[in-house]
């Protein structure tokens, strides 16, 4: 792996994605959010032990994925015991949730076990601002909220396992997991027997600050009077809800508003998440995440995909089921590559675009996934084309030119928006791979269960 003596490549770059690994191991450096780039990221440089632990400089796969599943099968999926498709039973947390409510029923079962002490978990403090903290009660997991897609630090949640003797319940994204794993591999490996489970997201991309900023602009929200915010809820896929201090609520459809398709475009995303290679979270023990497949599209509530690393992570769900509080039916690595698509599973343009950033000179992460000998990497025209709009949409945001950015969408990216959404239409609603005979659709009998 390479040899970097600081994270001035990673601040160039704007590739931070504040795991805070780089927080704990190296003093002189604190986490800020960045006026400009409205991405949280380091105060400055460090030095090589802050390099040596960060995510954005190098992730050793191979070596992290021996560590924690030593002898286990590595396939492009990462280490794969069993593939499920599951929903909580409880109508209230699955409707919160928008894609199963899979993650607090594990919650509530794993904490009331008396080998588990706790779960490091996201807590709302104020507005915006959303930390790591310590549960200790299964009675605590409804207050939690759902998924945050805005930049936040992470750094609290090795300092809650360093602070605090026990063994505990991690919810994480992939690259929070990677900065975590890093840091206890290479300067605390007695923290490794504190950690009892990881339960890992599929990972859709975090966004900067500018995301919400752009969309409360477009809402006639002002952001920096948000009490509260919802990114999902209500049913599958789900709405953004935005509370401010005046008493008002804002919301948008993620599906079919303009405003949240410009505000959460790609482009919105933290730059180091067009480099990620690992959105099915290789390094948690289960990975939960929405099923978005042709079969569930006329799901009530949402459905969960869910990835067992471990046969102890069945047997969690198996457990839910028996005591009715979940249903699930087993399915193939298959719904694996056609919920994520090839494309984000595989790492097919990430892979494409980091070769493309190195031409260029730029710095990029040290980092090949299992995935890696799936790949079909993306033609070198898409890579150059969407390198260019991203430069200068980045530059748009940066400028505060959002209704620039709405206004490019329903002009010059008015084509390409309407066949994001053909292709939606296509392959969930016509099931054209199926007619093509390009895949096989679940049963409907093994959906049944499913609200």
């Amino acid at each position: 792996m390479a040899d970097v003596p600081d994270l001035q490549g990673v601040l160039d770059n704007d590739l931070c994605i504040a795991c805070g690994a780089c927080v704990l191991a190296d003093p002189s450096v604190q986490l800020h959010l960045h006026p400009d780039k409205q991405i949280f990221e380091p105060t400055g440089p460090g030095g090589r032990d802050a390099a040596e632990v960060c995510p954005a400089v190098q992730v050793d796969f191979a070596h992290l994925q021996d560590l924690l599943f030593p002898g286990q099968e590595q396939t492009p999926y990462g280490v794969v015991h069993s593939v499920m498709l599951a929903q909580s039973t409880d109508l209230d947390r699955n409707l919160r949730a928008s894609s199963g409510g899979m993650i607090k029923e594990l919650l509530v079962e794993l904490l009331d076990r008396p080998d588990v002490d706790g779960a490091i978990v996201l807590q709302h403090v104020a507005g915006l601002h959303f930390e790591p903290g310590l549960i200790r009660g299964s009675e605590e997991v409804d207050r939690l909220p759902g998924s945050i897609y805005h930049n936040l630090p992470k750094h609290r949640v090795l300092e809650l396992l360093e602070e605090h003797d026990g063994r505990f319940v991690l919810v994480a994204i992939p690259c929070e997991l990677e900065g975590i794993y890093n840091y206890i591999t290479k300067k605390a490996p007695h923290l490794r027997e504190r950690i009892h489970t990881t339960i890992g997201l599929l990972c859709g991309w975090q966004y900067s600050w500018h995301s919400i900023r752009a969309i409360c602009q477009f809402k006639g929200a002002d952001p920096d009077r948000i009490v509260d915010v919802s990114y999902r809820g209500g049913g599958p896929v789900g709405k953004l809800r935005i509370w401010t201090e005046d008493g008002k609520e804002y919301a948008a459809s993620r599906r079919i508003d303009v405003g949240y398709q410009v505000a959460f475009d790609r482009t919105f995303n933290t730059p180091r998440c067009h480099l990620c290679i690992n959105h099915s979270n290789f390094l948690a023990d289960i990975v939960v995440g929405d099923a978005w497949l042709p079969s569930t599209v006329g799901t009530k509530t949402g459905i969960s995909l869910v990835i067992n690393r471990r046969p102890a992570s069945e047997e969690l769900v198996r457990t839910l089921a028996e005591r009715g509080r979940a249903v699930f039916t087993e399915v193939t690595v298959e719904e694996i590559k056609e919920s994520q698509k090839p494309r984000v599973a595989f790492g097919n343009f990430a892979y494409a675009y980091a070769d493309h950033l190195r031409e260029l000179g730029r710095h990029v992460p040290d980092m090949d996934g299992p995935n890696k000998v799936a790949t079909s990497p993306s033609s070198r025209t898409e890579v150059e084309f969407f390198h260019r709009e991203l430069e200068r949409k980045l530059e748009l945001q940066r400028q505060g030119r959002y209704r620039r950015l709405y206004v490019r969408k329903l002009t010059r990216e008015l084509r390409r928006f309407a066949a994001r959404y053909w292709e939606w239409f296509a392959v969930r609603i016509l099931r054209i791979k199926s007619i093509k005979g390009e895949r096989e659709e679940l049963p409907r009998e093994m959906l049944q269960i499913f609200r």
